[in-house]
């Protein structure tokens, strides 16, 4: 999923490289949390941008999932007006020109499937690119632990242990205790959080480094 620099109608916070109330911080200080949904367009996007980052500038960066609309929310689609708002955003930023899924999975699964993941060693990172692939690209139903444990296996993770693991809900409490844990501490998401400093939203490479000072 390509990400191009942020269009000219999208907010000021967007498009400049830092916004005027959010001075830049030290990131070799203090420890980064990228705060993503798994079933958010934006959230894909700026784990994109994130990702260059790392790659290129050796920043480590940990994941920390919200969960938009944990269970017991209804499962909907993208014309949902809560979704439909993201998505119409990331359909600025995507340069791919892919069709909107129908279904929004629910996100449980999927956080569990990083739980295990990060417990496990493999890189979270590019879990959730293929996460974003796997939904975004080709409408897969994420929510599924049949399509979970494909994309997992891909990344080198053991198809046994990922499938028993989600089949059991060994993660399931933990996710649960997360996902309330961290909706109450009040960060949009997706946001790059840096000691007592955010940077909100969709941001492209160069912001991100300048926020990051």
């Amino acid at each position: 999923m390509a990400v191009a620099d942020a269009p000219q109608h999208l907010s000021a916070m967007t498009r400049d490289t830092t916004p005027a109330t959010t001075p830049a911080v030290n990131a070799s200080d203090t420890t980064l949390h990228l705060y993503l949904d798994l079933v958010d367009p934006l959230s894909f996007h700026l784990n994109e941008s994130v990702r260059t980052v790392e790659a290129e500038d050796g920043v480590r960066v940990e994941r920390i999932i919200v969960e938009l609309r944990p269970p017991p929310a209804p499962l909907t689609d993208t014309d949902d007006p809560f979704w439909a708002g993201r998505w119409s955003e990331a359909d600025s930023i995507s340069v791919t020109g892919n069709p909107r899924p129908c279904l929004v999975p629910s996100s449980r699964k999927a956080h569990e499937l990083v739980l295990h993941a990060r417990e496990a060693g493999a890189d979270v990172g590019e879990l959730i690119q293929r996460l974003a692939s796997a939904f975004t690209e080709s409408g897969a139903d994420t929510g599924r632990v049949d399509i979970l444990v494909g994309i997992a296996t891909g990344l080198g993770m053991d198809l046994t242990e990922t499938k028993a693991v989600l089949d059991v809900d060994r993660f399931e409490a933990e996710a649960a205790l997360a996902a309330d844990r961290h909706a109450r501490l009040g960060v949009s998401v997706p946001a790059l959080v840096c000691g007592d400093q955010r940077l909100e939203g969709f941001h492209n490479v160069a912001a991100i480094r300048t926020f990051l000072g």
